[in-house]
């Protein structure tokens, strides 16, 4: 069977999926046929395989740093959040509904054993594992239902790597403590520490990786400076600035923050556009400053845009394009362009009716069964010919209800529509069509009065990733490798 490395954290947003992402290509690249694996995932970044099975976009990141394809069994569960209690729970990529907090994490919840029978399919087709914890490893009134942290790693017989985050502050008591609470034998399991998104001079916490080794007794592993990466984070929004207006000479493209946001990934080839400031949006009055205004995806569409007509950001986001603002919706923020959407299956988290924004004529109705497919199509607007792939996941299923406007791709509104200046589309993946997005953004800049600009590569998630993990290969300190490949030999 595999032997594995368990990547756990002191807390959430620690760095876990990113330290295993670049871990899974460090050891591929070494010669190890590498598999990730996280048990659970709450987050409502999600993706489709080949087969049409929906799974953690953090798990996908991490099989394309194996090079390998996405598969179930890497990512069993997720929980994809509907309401402050309950959430969508996808299991082995099929959606079995919404449960409620109180009813899952009861005793003997039966995922359990999925999950494990999935690690063990894993173990048995690959030589490695890098398994992904949960928040913190040690929260002491739920380690008896834990699913995620300890016992995986206790099944796959672990390494264990323990990640902090230095950024936040407090990384003694963050790590001290969390190796102070580990059970014995976990506690002996751990091969080294890993202390994420140092800041400033390394030379000057040389004392403080001293002082760590000597109260731990274990390995300092790297001291990881930040990088602005522009990966996926499973559980975080794309990591761009909140409510920070751009310089006049650039173009103000807006992407609305919302509780639910997902797949936020669609935002990063913008980071190509050398004229274009990207940043959340979560002020209705600088909604109105902006050229582009984006509405990602939602996995509470309906709940999400309650939030938004509440703020004041809805009746923004109609006198912004009233006022010339373009807007471009995609999934959930296509759905919420609409006329209105009605939520029979009450999968939204809000009401089974709700009005939409008015800028495009189509409406959604949202079904029980969940769209999970790769799509491809031929762009019609801007320009014609672009050959568009994607994916989408959503519940909804939406129709023209008057026949204004056009057809954004071949077929009609159920790929996308666009109507003056309003557009949006199912495919996620839209913007990483270099063509399309030229020329987009160029209909965009000339109606706004900018120059148009030529065509820009936005950087493949393979050179992102490939960044990612030489910055992570560069962080090791002298023996940690070879610690780390021990851990993992035959």
């Amino acid at each position: 069977m595999a032997k594995a490395i368990a990547v756990l954290g002191t807390a959430s947003d620690v760095g876990k999926s990113l330290v295993a992402a670049g871990l899974c290509r460090l050891l591929t690249d070494d010669g190890f046929d590498v598999a990730p694996f996280k048990a659970q995932n709450m987050a409502n970044q999600a993706g489709v395989t080949a087969d049409g099975l929906e799974m953690p976009r953090a798990q996908i990141l991490q099989a394309a740093a194996c090079r390998k394809a996405p598969h179930v069994d890497m990512g069993p569960i997720l929980l994809k959040p509907l309401t402050h209690t309950g959430a969508q729970v996808v299991v082995l990529g099929k959606a079995l509904g919404v449960q409620e907090a109180a009813t899952y994490f009861r005793e003997g919840n039966p995922y359990r054993t999925v999950a494990l029978q999935a690690l063990e399919r894993l173990r048995a087709r690959h030589q490695v594992i890098v398994l992904e914890g949960a928040g913190s490893p040690v929260e002491l009134n739920l380690m008896t239902r834990d699913l995620v942290n300890l016992v995986p790693a206790r099944q796959a017989e672990a390494s264990i790597v323990l990640v902090a985050d230095i950024d936040r502050g407090g990384v003694f008591a963050q790590l001290l403590g969390t190796l102070d609470l580990l059970p014995s034998e976990d506690r002996a399991r751990v091969c080294g520490l890993v202390v994420n998104r140092f800041r400033g001079d390394a030379a000057l916490f040389e004392e403080g990786l001293r002082i760590l080794e000597a109260r731990t007794g274990l390995p300092v592993l790297a001291l990881v400076p930040h990088l602005d990466h522009h990966l996926d984070e499973e559980d975080r929004p794309f990591r761009i600035p909140v409510d920070q207006p751009g310089p006049p000479d650039k173009l103000q493209v807006g992407a609305v923050l919302y509780p639910r946001v997902s797949n936020t990934e669609d935002l990063a080839p913008l980071l190509a556009e050398q004229d274009v400031h990207l940043t959340w949006i979560t002020d209705p009055a600088l909604a109105r400053k902006m050229d582009l205004l984006l509405l990602p995806g939602s996995k509470a569409t309906v709940g999400d845009l309650v939030h938004l007509t509440a703020s004041g950001m809805a009746q923004a986001l109609r006198e912004a394009t009233a006022q010339g603002a373009w807007c471009l919706g995609i999934c959930g923020g296509y759905q919420m362009l609409g006329e209105e959407l009605v939520d029979e299956a009450r999968s939204e988290g809000g009401p089974e009716r709700f009005p939409g924004l008015g800028l495009l004529p189509v409406i959604t109705r949202f079904l029980n069964e969940k769209l999970t497919r790769q799509s491809e199509a031929t762009s019609l607007w801007p320009e014609a010919g672009h050959r568009l792939s994607g994916y989408e996941i959503h519940h909804g299923r939406t129709a023209l209800r008057h026949e204004w406007g056009e057809p954004l791709a071949e077929g009609d509104a159920a790929i996308g529509w666009r109507r003056e200046r309003a557009a949006g589309a199912y495919f996620h993946g839209l913007l990483a069509d270099d063509g399309w997005r030229c020329a987009f953004l160029n209909r965009v800049r000339q109606n706004r009065g900018f120059a148009p600009q030529p065509l820009r590569t936005a950087d493949p998630l393979e050179a992102r990733l490939q960044r990612w993990a030489d910055h992570l290969r560069r962080s090791l300190r002298p023996g940690a490798w070879e610690t780390l490949r021990q851990a993992v030999a035959p």
